[in-house]
């Protein structure tokens, strides 16, 4: 039985879980692209170029296998212009994944943009978009300009998602609620970061090679 669950908290945010009930309600069509974006105001000395694939975007890697239901297939990774503010590092990353069902998926990478942590998502359907809404409840008009707070960093913008994900394990354990992402989740996070790993290295796109699934795993 299961009995592990993993830490990936964008599962328990009030704006992506508010996101896939719009997806998953159909209201939009049927979902056709996701745009991401994870930006971060910069990043400690010992990050490197890799860890912007199994550190940062692995959480959008995560996220969109939840928001869709399916697996991602292929990764491929773009290296736009460097910013001078990344010193030696390849900043920034573009990610692109391809979902089961042909659902393509960029995630623009930037961790040393200065300004703030700021994490958004749109996804595109047939007949209309849904995304993120701004996470500061407060917008300021006062001598000519329009402002609002940006996060400083994952911490403040996720402090009630981990509050979320704590209560809902403690809820399973007493047995009065499901447990969240599986090992299952975890391995398949893995092995696309793995893939798009091998794709930063290389530049091509990347199948993701899965596994089968254990039954103790299927949805």
């Amino acid at each position: 039985r299961r009995l592990v669950q993993v830490g990936y908290m964008r599962r328990y945010d009030a704006g992506y879980r508010a996101l896939r009930t719009v997806v998953q309600g159909g209201s939009i069509g049927l979902p056709l692209l996701m745009h991401c974006t994870h930006r971060n105001a910069g990043v400690p000395a010992h990050y490197v170029a890799e860890m912007m694939i199994s550190d940062t975007a692995v959480h959008e890697i995560d996220m969109v296998r939840w928001m869709f239901g399916e697996e991602i297939v292929a990764a491929q990774v773009l290296t736009p212009r460097r910013s001078r503010n990344g010193g030696e590092l390849r900043d920034p990353l573009v990610l692109l994944l391809e979902m089961e069902s042909g659902i393509l998926v960029d995630v623009e990478i930037s961790v040393n943009i200065r300004y703030g942590y700021d994490i958004r998502g749109e996804v595109v359907g047939e007949e209309g978009t849904a995304e993120l809404g701004e996470p500061s409840p407060v917008r300021v008009r006062r001598a000519g300009t329009v402002a609002q707070p940006v996060p400083a960093d994952w911490r403040e913008r996720f402090v009630r998602a981990y509050d979320f994900e704590l209560q809902e394990w403690v809820d399973a354990v007493a047995g009065d609620g499901e447990l969240g992402p599986s090992s299952w989740d975890g391995y398949a996070a893995t092995a696309v970061s793995d893939a798009g790993l091998t794709a930063l290295r290389t530049g091509e796109r990347v199948p993701v090679s899965l596994g089968d699934r254990p039954a103790l795993y299927e949805k």
